[in-house]
């Protein structure tokens, strides 16, 4: 579109409104204009920043409010960027503008002019395609070769690269790496910078004409100039998945970013998750096995032989590996996944069950500081002397956490030196002998070495309300193994699980082949897409309410029926209440997350929502 044919400017906004918006562009901001620039402009009678993203001549409304003052020099987003953004609230419900906003740095999101001179370099799609790939790693390191050669492939074109890893403290780890192999500009790149910082890094990415930046999971949206590569790391990790709206995952926006810049895509898992290794089969993306040269031993112990309430949670053939590890002066990590000393708090005499008043699950004691915490909001309280129900004397604490572990620990082996560790602790406690861990050690698994390594109880990791905690758990198993240099000793209740089957002779084909048949029959992900949306609020009764009645605008909508949509039933969600809101879920099951979107988006128009309910709109 020329200058003279710019009348009219389409505007989205960071808000959970649906755009674009059009807005009359002054005769003397024609000539300035772009698409990807911010504006100031009236919304809803407030000034708010816009963000430009096309261009008409003329406009179906009469009256329109004009562009009130333009806060950039040059776009702050390219192209590309708009049209991944767009992506982005499609396949995941968000606005355009809310896209937008994740997108941007939070200095960028507020009434801010940004002047500096950038040159946009965007690649020619047509100069090659794009090639995606899945590295299965089998052994604890041999990937980095792959990827060495990968990340210089890239830059030998003068294209740049992305580097993602699903933990900030990992960031050190492969930046050190990075910087012996390559001589570019490298930048670590995280949301926990300060925001003036992540700002300034920011520009300076974008200034670049090739660069290498690596960072956690929003650094799948870093300004990467002529982007030729990115990397996935631990590709199966939970901390890909973004827990506020937008609800995102990294992974299927690396995949979009990829698709839309033409850029090559490394997926890199010692166990990938099952909707990566379907695609795989279905030839859409080439996957490359990693063999190791050799496996740490592993030994199952079956608990159906042992009461750990009369003896011990370390069955005699663990013991006897500690004794045989602690003799030879290796260094031993016992797992279990559970924070505090103990999990269940109640009087004995009137059955009051101590819970957090915010979140309405079991309090854990934390014996280290003495207070009682939740798990979910961090809501703590002293323990109290007497029953807050009946006002008895005893209060009795049951189940296991690492600290209740260590201490048992500490007095079976008075001669080892004993420490913990969980995702609070700063350091690794390199002069233990023994260390009583949570499933946080995996974020060491590249620079902790560990000879031994014991699962107190395996089978709670396959005890969670999840469909995908099967593939979870061979994951988990897989990355331990890898990790112990020696042997891996798992303690479960449960010897013919297939997941057990599957990491004893690591066959993954035969693991993904188990897990997916049990997906495919219960219409789970890669075979059909979920959608949950879920509604909170203070009040149950009327959360409630509101959920019933959305819940039949969808059952009642005849589009479903027609496209294939299956509403399931109305039910609390899988965290009934947290932080003092009470919570329900509707979960669409469909062919395609855009369609389901749209039937979505559309029946929410004639959705009235209450005053202090909240929807969210979760992709699963």
């Amino acid at each position: 579109m020329t200058v003279s044919q710019k009348y009219i400017a389409e505007v989205v906004v960071g808000l959970p409104v649906e755009g674009p918006f059009d807005y009359v562009i002054g005769q003397d901001l024609r000539d300035q204009i772009q698409a990807g620039m911010r504006v100031l402009v009236s919304f809803n009678r407030r000034k708010m920043v816009g963000f430009v993203v096309g261009f008409k001549e003329k406009s179906a409304f009469e009256k329109l409010n004009t562009i009130i003052k333009l806060l950039d020099k040059n776009p702050a987003l390219d192209n590309n960027a708009v049209e991944l953004t767009r992506a982005v609230s499609q396949y995941y419900g968000c606005s355009w503008g809310e896209a937008i906003e994740t997108y941007l740095p939070p200095y960028l999101r507020k009434n801010k002019e940004f002047d500096q001179e950038v040159n946009i370099v965007e690649a020619d799609r047509g100069q090659r395609g794009s090639k995606k790939q899945l590295v299965v790693d089998k052994s604890p390191d041999k990937r980095w070769v792959f990827i060495k050669d990968a990340v210089s492939a890239s830059l030998s074109e003068k294209r740049g690269v992305i580097f993602l890893v699903p933990e900030v403290q990992m960031i050190e780890g492969v930046l050190s790496r990075l910087k012996k192999e390559v001589s570019c500009p490298i930048y670590a790149f995280n949301t926990k910078m300060k925001p003036a910082d992540e700002f300034e890094r920011w520009v300076e990415i974008r200034k670049q004409s090739f660069c290498v930046v690596v960072g956690s999971r929003s650094t799948v949206f870093a300004p990467v100039a002529n982007l030729g590569l990115t990397v996935v790391y631990d590709q199966e990790n939970d901390a890909y998945k973004q827990e506020q709206v937008p609800h995102y995952n990294a992974n299927q926006v690396a995949l979009m970013r990829s698709e839309i810049e033409g850029s090559d895509l490394i997926y890199v898992s010692s166990a990938p998750s099952a909707e990566l290794w379907l695609e795989t089969q279905n030839d859409k993306i080439a996957k490359v096995i990693i063999e190791a040269d050799k496996y740490s031993d592993i030994q199952f112990v079956d608990m159906n032989n042992y009461n750990p309430q009369k003896t011990s949670l370390i069955s005699a053939p663990l013991q006897n590996s500690i004794y045989q590890f602690l003799e030879d002066k290796k260094r031993i990590v016992l797992l279990i996944n559970r924070r505090g000393h103990s999990t269940f708090t109640q009087c004995n005499q009137c059955g009051y069950v101590l819970k957090c008043p915010r979140c309405d699950v079991n309090l854990t004691f934390m014996s280290a500081k003495n207070i009682m915490v939740c798990r979910r909001c961090n809501y703590h309280r002293e323990l109290p002397k007497i029953c807050p129900g009946c006002n008895g004397s005893y209060l009795r604490s049951s189940g296991t956490g690492i600290e209740k572990l260590e201490s048992q620990v500490s007095k079976y082996y008075q001669q080892a030196r004993v420490a913990k560790y969980d995702k609070e602790t700063r350091k690794f406690p390199v002069n233990a002998d023994i260390v009583i861990a949570t499933q946080a050690i995996l974020k060491r698994k590249d620079d902790v070495s560990v000879d031994l390594i014991a699962v107190i109880n395996f089978d709670s990791e396959l005890n969670h309300f999840d469909f995908r905690s099967g593939s979870k758990a061979f994951s988990f198993l897989v990355n331990l193994r890898q990790m112990a240099k020696e042997k891996l000793i798992i303690q479960t209740r449960m010897m013919d699980n297939y997941c057990l089957n599957a990491v004893t002779n690591m066959f993954y084909d035969g693991f993904y082949k188990e897990e997916l048949n049990s997906r495919k029959e219960l219409g789970f992900p890669p075979f059909r897409q979920l959608i949950s949306l879920v509604l909170r609020g203070t009040d149950e009764a009327i959360v409630l309410e509101q959920a019933k009645v959305l819940y039949n605008l969808f059952k009642d909508d005849q589009e479903s029926k027609s496209s294939g949509i299956e509403v399931m039933d109305l039910h609390p969600d899988a965290v009934s209440k947290l932080r003092d809101k009470y919570r329900y879920a509707i979960v669409l099951k469909g062919e395609k997350a855009e369609t389901m979107q749209d039937f979505i988006k559309k029946t929410l128009k004639n959705y009235k929502r209450k005053k202090g309910t909240i929807l969210t709109v979760n992709v699963e």
